[in-house]
């Protein structure tokens, strides 16, 4: 299998940030923490990564963005932003 990193398009950054995670449909799931993030996803991490759905929303700094979920490992997982759900 590939790793991850190789696969990247984009360069990403180095952040720790604190972002909520809900339902496509709103419902409140968890939280988690942003590790690294680039303008077309992030890497989150997440005790509960079992309970995140693969379609999900989120609120990172006051603005939300519609993602999926690409991979998961441990207590990490790949995030690729599909959309601002602002727009």
């Amino acid at each position: 299998m590939q790793d991850p990193a190789e696969r990247r398009i984009e360069r990403r950054r180095s952040v720790f940030l604190q972002a909520s995670i809900c339902a496509m449909d709103g419902r409140q799931i968890t939280s988690c923490s942003i590790q690294d993030t680039s303008r077309s996803g992030c890497k989150i991490i997440s005790d509960e990564l079992d309970i995140i759905p693969d379609a999900l929303v989120l609120g990172i700094l006051g603005e939300t963005f519609v993602g999926r979920v690409m991979w998961r490992e441990g207590d990490m997982a790949g995030v690729e932003f599909i959309s601002d759900a602002a727009q």
